[in-house]
């Protein structure tokens, strides 16, 4: 690739002006720019706040009370005594491991009555920002003046090198961050606090209510919210959990409307979406729609079903599983709805159509077509040379990884190796490594849902990957002799004999570990065989796949931005803090449905069912209602507000990510998208897109009049 000057860089990447092909409120921008991307639209939609008040280095901002909540979600800081608020599906697996049969917080909710009787949340972490800094001409730099086989190591040398000078010996974790693949970078410094603990968290009856069958719906009418406080040491700090501990001042905390929102209010969100695709090619598209989520949707709804027919035969399995469950049942219902939009909407066709318009305009500049000329042929070519291959990875990765003895059966492979040339020092070593972890991993263990996940997914590999890379194991000895080719009966054989499905068996083996042992033992002939079948005929041949759609895919990049001059490009989602803004907006269903802009509390009773999992309500709760006991949380018609509708641009790694009003003042708290939004993460659909939030005072409403901890309201800024 030629140099790119830095003056183009910002031009195309940093500096877009904003056009009539964008609507305003697409986008997930980054904060450190948005007096000069989006300012003015915002203004005009209402947002009274300065762009320092929003994001600011040198001063307490907004971006200081937005945390990203253990790597995977977000939270904001409601309080000067660092309480945080953040989705119940958010806190889910904090809340189930810190359940049990005696005390089950999941399923009866918890509330500490101060500060001692707060729950250690252990592992869960937040992490501030401190700032960001674009270091594109840093890396460009260097990377332009290596060879084309060095380049990818020059940069990510330099990357570390960024990201050793700004951690102040560890006392930050820094990050750079590619964007517009590859085409720009930034530097992300951020203050990691480590003594977390669970505050507060409705029953799943409210924070959960609607379940599955309301995932992805409107309306709604889900509590989805959990509390938890950051503490740090004397001096503020992070510091491992302690009782010394104290709770955390922050440098902002995020003022608490009781006004509530109308039709056509700004609302703007901060927060971490994880990852989106917006500017994939058609090649890559069809292979998502016709190589991928297919085989995502039918693998993981029968996991799903498996473990759902062993979680309803227990409170304890339910409770082992309920975060787990909850993981697989959100990916599975969210492919199934990207599918459905895709098919809708045609956008495969939509994007070849794109793609013909921009090939030709390539064709007509000889500058341009010697560069470009032949970057969608090839990246064509990229999947039609191996047709199966992402067929092959997913069923890998969903079936074939499947069972909760792979983590082990990982360990003893690297121990398989060890034992035929390593030291005993060494062997020695993994086998208290190895003993240690299955404490842990044996301690929620159900061998029923193992052992019936592993017949499902054998039977689903058998059939679903293609000849060429089909398992070792359907043609060795043990399946087809000892097993009579039943799947049924080899993974009987795994959980009756395997060391990787049972802890005593693991234990004893460990005193004595044996290369024979392993060599016989069924459960780990069926990890070499998919081992050595990935590592054989799927990695190396993914690896270049994935390197050579990474080149074109930075050319494609830059050739769109060069055809649409006018537009502004924003960068995929990748984790990193991001600014989004719209306004309340209802919107009609694919069907022509109109909806409403907000739920209220009275609709419940509409949905109870009595002892149903996923509609009963309590009774405290459904008493409240019935008298419309509502106190200051009413709308000034006397309604109670539980969720509203607004445009604002989201993905997964949003949950829990503040709404906050013009004035910079919290009025909800975001927790899913609709269903016509599945294909959101590809591209952009104004007329239907919609974040689905809890209204702040319905949270509010829950923590005082229904859990009675009115002392948290105390620490909060509530503005009336």
């Amino acid at each position: 690739m030629k140099k790119i000057k830095i003056l183009s860089l910002i031009l195309l990447f940093s500096l877009p002006k904003w056009a009539g092909s964008m609507p305003p409120d697409e986008g997930m921008w980054l904060p450190l720019l948005i007096k000069d991307y989006n300012y003015e639209e915002m203004k005009r939609l209402g947002c009274k706040l300065t762009p320092e008040q929003i994001y600011s280095v040198n001063n307490s901002s907004i971006k200081d009370a937005i945390v990203q909540l253990g790597g995977f979600c977000t939270a904001e800081v409601i309080s000067d005594q660092g309480l945080i608020l953040t989705n119940h599906h958010c806190g889910y697996d904090a809340i189930a491991t810190l359940s049990s049969e005696e005390n089950n917080y999941l399923r009866d909710g918890f509330w500490a009555a101060n500060n001692r009787t707060e729950l250690p949340a252990e592992g869960l972490t937040v992490s501030f920002l401190e700032r960001m800094e674009d270091v594109t001409d840093r890396i460009l730099t260097k990377a332009d003046a290596a060879s084309a086989s060095e380049r990818s190591v020059v940069i990510e040398e330099e990357k570390r090198k960024i990201q050793e000078e700004n951690s102040s010996n560890g006392a930050y974790s820094v990050s750079v961050k590619e964007m517009f693949d590859g085409n720009a970078y930034y530097l992300f410094i951020y203050k990691v606090y480590r003594d977390i603990r669970l505050v507060g968290t409705p029953p799943s009856s409210v924070g959960k209510f609607g379940g599955d069958t309301d995932n992805w719906m409107w309306p709604r009418h889900t509590g989805d919210f959990s509390m938890f406080r950051i503490y740090a040491d004397a001096n503020n700090e992070p510091a491992d959990y302690s009782e010394s501990n104290v709770p955390f001042k922050p440098k902002h905390s995020l003022p608490i409307s009781l006004q509530g929102l109308n039709p056509g209010d700004f609302t703007m969100i901060m927060g971490y979406p994880g990852s989106t695709d917006r500017y994939l090619t058609s090649f890559e598209l069809k292979n998502l729609q016709e190589n991928e989520a297919p085989i995502y949707v039918e693998v993981l709804k029968k996991r799903l079903e498996i473990m759902k027919a062993e979680m309803d035969k227990s409170e304890q399995v339910k409770i082992d599983n309920a975060s787990n469950y909850a993981s697989l049942a959100n990916t599975y219902k969210y492919f199934k709805g990207q599918l459905r939009g895709l098919k809708k909407f045609n956008l495969l066709k939509t994007k070849e159509g794109f793609e013909s318009n921009l090939q030709k305009w390539i064709d007509a500049d000889s500058d341009l077509k010697s560069k470009y000329g032949n970057l969608l042929a090839d990246m064509e070519k990229v999947y039609s040379d191996d047709p199966t291959l992402s067929k092959d990875m997913a069923y890998i990765n969903v079936a074939a990884f499947a069972p909760q003895f792979i983590g082990t059966g990982f360990q003893l492979w690297r121990l398989q190796s060890m034992l035929d040339n390593g030291s005993q020092e060494d062997i020695d070593a993994l086998c208290e490594s190895i003993a240690a972890e299955a404490e842990h991993s044996f301690e929620e263990y159900n061998t029923t849902i193992d052992q019936n996940i592993l017949t499902s997914m054998l039977d689903m590999l058998k059939s679903g990957l293609s000849e060429e890379r089909q398992l070792s194991l359907f043609s060795s000895d043990y399946y087809t002799k000892k097993a009579k080719g039943s799947s049924a009966k080899f993974s009987e054989m795994v959980f009756t004999k395997s060391v990787l499905t049972d802890q005593g068996r693991l234990t004893k083996f460990l005193k004595k570990p044996s290369l024979k042992k392993l060599q016989k033992d069924p459960g780990m002939i069926y990890m070499n065989s998919v081992i050595d079948m990935l590592f054989q005929k799927l990695q190396y041949k993914q690896s270049l796949r994935d390197k050579r759609a990474e080149e074109l895919r930075k050319l494609y990049m830059q050739i769109i931005q060069k055809k649409e001059p006018t537009k502004s490009f924003y960068p995929d989602a990748n984790f990193t803090m991001r600014l989004t803004y719209g306004s309340v907006k209802s919107y009609d269903s694919w069907e022509g449905k109109p909806f409403e802009n907000f739920t209220y509390g009275h609709q419940i009773l509409d949905k109870y069912k009595a002892g149903d999992e996923e509609f009963d309500v309590p009774e405290k709760l459904r008493t409240l209602l019935k008298n419309k006991d509502y106190g200051q949380y009413a709308d000034k018609d006397g309604k109670l507000t539980v969720c509203f509708l607004h445009n604002t641009d989201i993905t997964g790694g949003n949950s829990g990510s503040p709404v906050i009003n013009g004035n910079g003042e919290l009025v909800g708290c975001a927790f899913d998208g609709n269903w016509e939004s599945m294909t959101s993460d590809l591209f952009w659909q104004d007329e239907y897109v919609r974040t689905i939030s809890v209204d702040i005072r319905y949270v509010l409403f829950i923590v005082d009049k229904f859990a009675g901890a009115s002392h948290l309201l105390d620490e909060m800024n509530l503005v009336k």
